[in-house]
C-alpha cells in the first residue's frame, strides 16, 4: 500500500475522496471480512488502497487519558463522532476506547509542523478496524473528511504548544534581562488566538466553519499584523547588515532598532514577540480555512490540501526563520562603549558595558527561543471516547 505500512494491528482508509462502492466491501469491528475470509480459503487478501490512507486503530482507555485532554471535549453528535462510529450506529463511537488516527504525511502543513515540532505519538497494541464506509453507492468514503479534521488537530496541538513555549521564554528573557522593556501585547493577536481556538473545536462539532464575526475579523486584522511584521523585520535587517561588525555602540544599536516603526528600544522586544505570534497564528488560520474550503467539496482528495497551502506556510516558516537569523546575527555582534572626548567616569562606562552585556544576552536567548524544535516526520491524533459519548482530543504521551 502506498504511503502507509501494512500493520496487521491497523485497517486502512482511502484518503482519496472516491465514492463507496461495491468493491470497497463490508467492514467488521476486528478487521475486514474479506480478508479473514480469503486467508480462510487460500486466497489473496483484498486490494489495498491505491493511493495514501488513514491508519485507523483503537485500544482501551490507558489510566493517563485523564491527564493528557487537549481543548475542549466534542458532542456524542460530533461531525467528528459521526465519522468514528460503525455503520448504523445510534450514537457515535464505544466510550472506553482510545482512538489512534495516523496519517502518512502532512499534505502541505509541513512547514507549520517543523515550526511547531510535533511530538510523536507511539503505535498501540490491540485490536484494529476498518473505519466504517457507508453503504455501497451510499456517497463518498468519508476517509478525507476525517483526514482533515486528524491533521487541523495535530496542527494546532503541536504549533499551539511550541507557540507558548516560544512566547513564554521571551517574556522570561525581557523579564530578567530589560525589565523596562515589558511588552504590551496587541490586543488584536489574543483575540485571534480565541477565534482560531473556537474554529478548531467548530470544525471537529460541524465539519464547517460558520460565518460569524470572529474569525473573519481575525483573519483581516491578521493580514494587517502581518505586514506590519515584514515591514520591522526588514527594517531591522538593515540595521543589523549596516552595522560595524568588528564593533558597534551599543547606545546607538538600540537607538537604530528602535527607529524601526518608531516603537524606541522598550518597544523592540515586545515588537519581536508579536511578530512571531503574528506569523504563526496566521500559518494556523491558513490550515484551517483551507481545510474548511474543502471538507465543503464532495469527493476532494485529501492531497487537494497540499496545493491550498504549503507555499503560503512556508512563506510564514521563512520569516519566523529571518527572525531567528535577525537575532542570532544581532546576539554575536561585539558591542562597544560609547566615549565622549575627554573621557567619561569610570561608572559610567562599567554602566554602559553592563547594558551592553544585558542587550547580546537578551538577543542570544530570545534566538534561542525561537530555534525550531525537531518534527519526527509523524502525524498523529489520539481520541478518547467516554462512556457519555463525548470526544475527548489526547495530547502526545
Amino acid at each position: 500500500m502506498l504511503g502507509q505500512p501494512d500493520d496487521p494491528r491497523g485497517v486502512v482508509l482511502p484518503l482519496d475522496g472516491r465514492p463507496g462502492g461495491a468493491d470497497v466491501g463490508t467492514p467488521e469491528r476486528n478487521g475486514d471480512a474479506r480478508n479473514a475470509r480469503n486467508s480462510r480459503d487460500g486466497g489473496p487478501p483484498a486490494p489495498a488502497p491505491a493511493g495514501p490512507a488513514l491508519l485507523l486503530s483503537w485500544r482501551p482507555e490507558r489510566p493517563d487519558a485523564e491527564h493528557r485532554h487537549w481543548g475542549a471535549a466534542v458532542t456524542a453528535s460530533s461531525e467528528l463522532a459521526r465519522r468514528l462510529a460503525r455503520p448504523g450506529a445510534a450514537r457515535g463511537p464505544e466510550g472506553g476506547l482510545t482512538f489512534r488516527l495516523a496519517l502518512p504525511e502532512a499534505f502541505g502543513a509541513e512547514p507549520l509542523l517543523r515550526l511547531g515540532g510535533a511530538e510523536t505519538v507511539p503505535g498501540p497494541a490491540g485490536p484494529s478496524a476498518l473505519l466504517p464506509v457507508d453503504t455501497p453507492g451510499a456517497g463518498p468514503a468519508p476517509g478525507a473528511g476525517l483526514g482533515l479534521l486528524a491533521l487541523t488537530t495535530a496542527v494546532e496541538i503541536a504549533t499551539t504548544g511550541t507557540q507558548r513555549r516560544v512566547l513564554d521564554e521571551l517574556t522570561g528573557a525581557v523579564t530578567d534581562l530589560a525589565p523596562s522593556c515589558r511588552a504590551r501585547l496587541d490586543s488584536r493577536l489574543g483575540a485571534a488566538e480565541e477565534a482560531l481556538r473556537d474554529a478548531q473545536t467548530e470544525l471537529l462539532e460541524n465539519g464547517v466553519l460558520g460565518s460569524g464575526g470572529g474569525l473573519d475579523t481575525a483573519v483581516a486584522n491578521l493580514s494587517v499584523l502581518r505586514h506590519q511584521t515584514h515591514a520591522w523585520i526588514a527594517g531591522w535587517e538593515r540595521v543589523v547588515a549596516a552595522a560595524d561588525r568588528s564593533g558597534t555602540q551599543g547606545i546607538g544599536l538600540r537607538e537604530q532598532l528602535g527607529e524601526v516603526g518608531k516603537l524606541g528600544w522598550t518597544g523592540f522586544p515586545g515588537a519581536v514577540h508579536g511578530a512571531y505570534q503574528a506569523l504563526v497564528l496566521d500559518a494556523r488560520r491558513l490550515v484551517l480555512t483551507a481545510a474548511d474550503q474543502l471538507l465543503r467539496s464532495a469527493n476532494r482528495p485529501l492531497t487537494a490540501l497540499r496545493p491550498l497551502i504549503e507555499s503560503d506556510l512556508a512563506g510564514r516558516a521563512a520569516d519566523v526563520g529571518r527572525l531567528h537569523r535577525l537575532l542570532t546575527g544581532l546576539s554575536t555582534l561585539p558591542l562597544t562603549v560609547r566615549k565622549r572626548s575627554g573621557g567619561m567616569m569610570p561608572n559610567l562606562i562599567a554602566d554602559q558595558a553592563s547594558a551592553n552585556a544585558r542587550t547580546q544576552a537578551l538577543f542570544t536567548r530570545m534566538a534561542n527561543a525561537l530555534h525550531p524544535p525537531a518534527w519526527s516526520g509523524a502525524v498523529v491524533v489520539e481520541v478518547r471516547s467516554r462512556d457519555t459519548g463525548e470526544l475527548q482530543v489526547l495530547r502526545p504521551a
